[in-house]
């Protein structure tokens, strides 16, 4: 009897694993930019005092982009991740992002707010604990300003994976030597690759999901890639992208040259522009490139490490 008990006790917690498992796979798959981006069509003309299903996962992204944080309630993650109310932050928090991207400041999810949520972007933050951070209407920096130190001009860089991709390691390198170039031109920065992983001031690599780092990544789409602030020097791609080096992009594909010259920015302390055409514009189109320096960039940059 007591065997068939144990036996059954076993069998019970296996089962509630394998539940909780598929539980878990199912909401990292929620945020999947493909489920987001049919999510926000259903979500279409909706406005403060509704409760719609899938508003949650709009909130869920204006908190993930520094516009929403619900630091008066009790339980911010459940406000986040669980509450299909519209209410007045979040409210407030879509017209900050409108007014961010120079879309028509509605505070409703309409069209063009939504068509601008479902493009491919970077996973930095726009803004800093519910701030904007601009020292300037276009370019900005991160808060406080935080940059390499004076003494710190010649930045090493090493690369290191934990997920396969078809980019070759000879691509990437390619790829980050022309990136940083286009930094270096313009500012008085020097880049050097090193096989010592370990003293490299910079490490850039391609990773899937939750790769460890606090900063998990969304499968194909939504987030691309995300870099770290001065001086902790991460750069890393998300695994699951159609990543190309090819001038000749096909629809599906996202040129990584583009969207590494934007991370190298973040690496260098830049935040982003509001500007559509500069490199450190948050968005990138699937088919398109965009790998050249814009005034914007160069006067961020420029400005950023002036006086020193």
């Amino acid at each position: 009897m007591a065997k068939s008990l144990l036996y059954l006790s076993k069998a019970f917690l296996l089962l509630l694993f394998q539940l909780l498992v598929i539980q878990s796979a199912s909401f990292t798959n929620a945020r999947g930019s493909p489920q987001f981006s049919k999510s926000l069509k259903d979500l279409e003309g909706s406005q403060k005092g509704q409760r719609v299903q899938g508003i949650h996962e709009v909130k869920h992204y204006l908190n993930k982009f520094g516009y929403l944080n619900y630091e008066d309630s009790n339980n911010v993650k459940l406000h986040v991740e669980h509450d299909d109310e519209f209410d007045e932050a979040f409210e407030l928090a879509l017209k900050t992002y409108q007014k961010y991207y120079h879309l028509k400041v509605t505070g409703k999810l309409d069209s063009d707010t939504i068509k601008q949520m479902a493009l491919p972007r970077c996973g930095v933050a726009d803004v800093i604990n519910g701030n904007l951070e601009h020292e300037h209407p276009q370019y900005a920096f991160f808060g406080n300003q935080i940059k390499w130190p004076s003494s710190k001009r010649h930045l090493t860089y090493a690369f290191e994976s934990s997920a396969q991709v078809d980019i070759s390691l000879e691509e990437l390198r390619s790829t980050c030597e022309s990136a940083f170039k286009k930094w270096s031109e313009v500012s008085d920065f020097t880049f050097e690759e090193t096989d010592q992983k370990l003293n490299a001031d910079l490490v850039i690599g391609f990773h899937r999901l939750d790769h460890g780092d606090g900063n998990s990544f969304d499968g194909p789409s939504g987030v691309l890639a995300h870099a770290f602030v001065p001086t902790n020097g991460r750069l890393h791609f998300d695994a699951d992208e159609d990543w190309s080096t090819s001038l000749n992009l096909t629809q599906s594909e996202t040129d990584l040259v583009s969207v590494a010259t934007h991370e190298i920015g973040h690496l260098l302390g830049l935040a982003h522009s509001q500007f559509e055409d500069a490199i450190m514009y948050a968005y990138f189109a699937s088919g398109v490139t965009k790998r050249d320096l814009n005034q914007d960039d160069i006067e961020g940059i420029r400005a950023l490490y002036a006086n020193e």
